[in-house]
């Protein structure tokens, strides 16, 4: 269900506390009534996308299925050009070269995307949208061009939609993967550029999608990139992807103390973590403390067994 909150004490604090609740939209009294049906209208629009694209991923992800080789991915999206077409109706909306970054349609696909991807388990819900926020405050300390911010975004909510060719038992098991469900987890950047590359997206997104497990070091995969070959934006949504793992619940583990999670940061600074990078996010943690932690209640794994 959709919730519009209209109210007679509306602030800036209000207004954005909603839209962080989840309200699909904010009105301030006195208001008419073409207001409200405008906004209902927008809202049954927004939610008939939001069906559309659910059906879709349930398609796709039967489709890619968790025992499929990443051949067998790229050749079932070869042989579905509806589905090709689907996907890239909504990415040429998002990303048209001369739209603002702060246009109201950007983003809206990936976003629904990611947050539909992420709605099975508490544990992921909203990590895109944390990773997209915490590589935001990174990149407002960095040079990036309208075209690597825009990029940045999509990456970031778009990164692990590999993980609809993964078995969800594996995603959300908790304790220590076997050799077998680590390497079947260790596919999923790569299945998730065949998924996207039949689309256009630009080769930064690309990169972050299938980079974005790359250690600085040169351990990660899945190329063993190191250094300065991992592309910039790939760097920043892997360090927001980890921070986003540290201050949240997972399966396996509570949310690490923020003093713990400075430590952590120090620790893996030139071995998983640009060590630039780690830098600017000491100073953004500095600057905000306990603000850059995640709002939301995150659920015990009893209260959601």
């Amino acid at each position: 269900m959709e919730v519009v909150i209209l109210t007679g004490f509306g602030s800036l604090k209000t207004a954005v506390d909603a839209i962080r609740l989840g309200a699909a939209d904010y009105l301030l009294k006195p208001f008419n009534v073409a207001e409200i049906i405008s906004v209902i209208n927008r809202i049954l629009a927004k939610k008939k996308q939001r069906d559309q694209l659910t059906d879709f991923l349930n398609e796709l992800g039967n489709m890619v299925g968790h025992e499929s080789t990443i051949d067998e991915v790229r050749h079932s999206l070869t042989n579905k050009p509806a589905m090709v077409d689907f996907l890239k109706k909504f990415f040429n909306q998002v990303m048209e070269p001369g739209a603002s970054i702060h246009s109201g349609n950007h983003l809206e696909f990936v976003r629904v995307l990611s947050e539909t991807l992420e709605n099975k388990d508490p544990f992921t819900h909203g990590h895109s949208s944390r990773v997209n926020y915490y590589s935001n405050l990174l990149a407002q300390k960095l040079n990036l061009s309208q075209t690597e911010l825009r990029d940045l975004q999509v990456g970031a909510y778009l990164h692990d939609i590999g993980k609809l060719g993964v078995d969800t038992k594996i995603i959300y098991k908790e304790g220590a993967f076997t050799r077998q469900e680590l390497l079947l987890m260790r596919r999923h950047p790569e299945i998730g550029v065949d998924l996207v590359t039949p689309i256009g997206l630009s080769q930064n997104v690309v990169s972050i999608i299938r980079h974005h497990h790359e250690f600085y070091n040169g351990t990660g995969y899945p190329d063993g990139l190191k250094g300065d070959a991992i592309p910039m934006l790939t760097r920043i949504v892997s360090t927001s992807e980890s921070f986003d793992a540290m201050v949240t619940d997972r399966p396996y583990r509570k949310a690490l103390p923020l003093k713990e999670i400075v430590d952590e940061l120090k620790r893996f600074a030139n071995v998983q973590f640009d060590p630039y990078l780690v830098q600017l996010l000491l100073e953004i943690i500095e600057e905000k403390g306990e603000d850059i932690l995640p709002k939301r209640f995150q659920p015990s794994r009893s209260m959601t067994a």
